[in-house]
């Protein structure tokens, strides 16, 4: 039977590699917004305005009112760089573990052991009744809670942590505390007096969007190459093929002229942004075929 390729697709897993993305987008409209602040706030006498009337909108009668809503902008697009930034590592950590404890599902059931957990997932085999029930809700104390506590879920299951890793945990902690005041600020939990009272703002430097985003980087880099990556290996891709090859209308004529590996490879960049090794997808691909 043809061996999965147990290394990496780019020497990190494909959720590390999304994740890559979308914090360089986060730290671009960070810093875009903290560069362009000056010339915002001072911009009020060059730009055009359109005369007030019913259904006529962003007409700002002074430019001491433009400026107190040019800085109320800043602050929202710290708020959202550093509540984006948390959420991607939640995104991020339920994605890799989940692909980890499917791959190696003896890490919640001794009963599996040396079983691929990927053939439940792709309906090759059929799980024990409660198998997917117990996957998610180990998957759930990564991902809530504590970050201590959460520390302490992973070291059960995987081991011990790389000390790299468990240092972040009080920066990750005051990132979560932060995120959920931001989340709740206009919630029926704020605190406020009464309905009517003004809602005061979640201060958020530019120090703590910088902090965020860096140590978001640095936890997803460690755990990526020291906890998830040996286990995850090229399942990830294993399951993306198998939703293209359920989807593709051309897959049967593709692989009758032998363009299937070269067509995923074109559609995983696609996915991606990094190019993937023909030769290591179709190893993936005769072992998905011989499921």
């Amino acid at each position: 039977m043809p061996k999965l390729p147990s290394k990496l697709p780019f020497g990190t897993s494909l959720a590390r590699q999304v994740a890559k993305q979308n914090l360089t987008r986060f730290n671009n409209i960070f810093w875009v917004s903290e560069r362009s602040r000056r010339h915002i706030r001072s911009g009020f006498s060059s730009i055009h305005f359109p005369s007030p009337g019913p259904g006529v909108h962003g007409v700002f009668a002074s430019s001491a009112d433009w400026e107190s809503a040019a800085d109320e902008f800043r602050d929202w697009t710290r708020q959202h760089v550093l509540l984006s930034a948390a959420s991607l590592l939640e995104v991020y950590l339920k994605s890799i573990s989940t692909t980890a404890l499917q791959a190696k599902p003896e890490l919640t059931d001794r009963s599996l052991t040396n079983v691929d957990g990927y053939r439940f997932v792709l309906k090759k085999a059929k799980p024990p009744s409660n198998w997917k029930k117990a996957l998610d809700s180990q998957v759930n104390e990564f991902v809530t809670g504590l970050w201590a506590d959460r520390f302490r879920q992973l070291e059960i299951v995987f081991g011990k942590l790389p000390e790299k890793l468990k240092v972040l945990e009080p920066a990750l902690q005051n990132i979560q505390n932060k995120r959920n005041r931001i989340a709740h600020q206009f919630g029926v939990d704020a605190p406020r007096n009464a309905p009517w009272d003004n809602i005061s703002h979640v201060s958020v430097g530019a120090k703590d969007c910088e902090s965020a985003i860096k140590t978001v980087s640095e936890f997803i880099s460690e755990a990526d190459t020291n906890v998830f990556g040996h286990i995850v290996g090229s399942h990830e891709v294993l399951a993306i093929y198998h939703h293209w090859a359920q989807k593709e209308p051309n897959i049967n004529q593709y692989k009758v002229s032998g363009s299937c590996a070269a067509k995923f490879c074109d559609y995983v960049g696609q996915l991606s942004g990094r190019g993937i090794g023909k030769d290591y997808v179709q190893e993936v691909i005769e072992y998905y075929e011989s499921l």
